[in-house]
């Protein structure tokens, strides 16, 4: 009588998760992405003076402040056309780059006390470790667009669930930053307020010695 011994059941969940991703899933990473990398480029291209300052702010040498202001915006270009050709994945991985990229140089300055306008594009938004952290989750985005899709069919259904839901990260970004910039906004006047109060208690000491 022959014996059969059956060896622990693997869980191909994981496994079928990253062969390939549902298109649904995809589609909204990819399309946020595409978002996220035309606005960057867009108000860099926008307002290269600007760029250039921040760049400069940062700390990228003279010599390559011209070509940096064009290499990243273009860059992010690149990347976000890319993400909507059949190189998805090698644009996604461009993705990655520039996010790593943006987030490392975010932190230096950070770990060197300084805090540049963090060059975003919109209204002046200071440095912070929360930056860093919006950029390292933004890299779990890239690691999606990066993974094939999965042959399920999209259906009408798919595509409304996609387009609200670019909507809605759209509005979640930009409520992210904003909370940001308050929250910047606030520190600089408790900070100004300090400082007042510091000149005055010393005006007084003066004074009535």
């Amino acid at each position: 009588m022959s014996r059969t011994t059956e060896g622990p059941v693997m869980d191909t969940s994981f496994v079928s998760f990253v062969a390939a991703l549902d298109p649904l899933v995809l589609m909204l990473a990819t399309g946020a992405l595409v978002i996220l990398m035309l606005h960057a480029s867009a108000a860099k291209l926008g307002d290269r003076d600007l760029f250039m300052q921040h760049l400069a702010a940062y700390g990228v040498p003279d010599a390559a402040l011209g070509a940096m202001t064009w290499a990243l915006p273009l860059a992010e270009l690149v990347a976000a056309l890319g993400l909507m050709t059949p190189w998805r994945a090698l644009a996604a991985g461009l993705c990655a780059v520039l996010l790593a990229t943006y987030a490392a140089a975010m932190a230096w300055q950070l770990a060197h006390g300084r805090r540049p306008d963090c060059g975003c594009g919109g209204e002046p938004l200071p440095l912070s470790w929360a930056l860093v952290v919006r950029n390292v989750a933004l890299l779990g985005l890239a690691g999606l667009a990066a993974l094939p899709s999965g042959d399920r069919a999209i259906t009408a259904g798919d595509i409304a669930a996609v387009v609200a839901g670019w909507l809605l990260l759209t509005l979640l970004y930009a409520a992210f930053n904003q909370v940001l910039r308050q929250a910047a906004h606030l520190e600089h006047l408790h900070r100004q307020s300090h400082q007042s109060h510091q000149s005055h208690q010393t005006l007084s000491s003066r004074s009535s010695t």
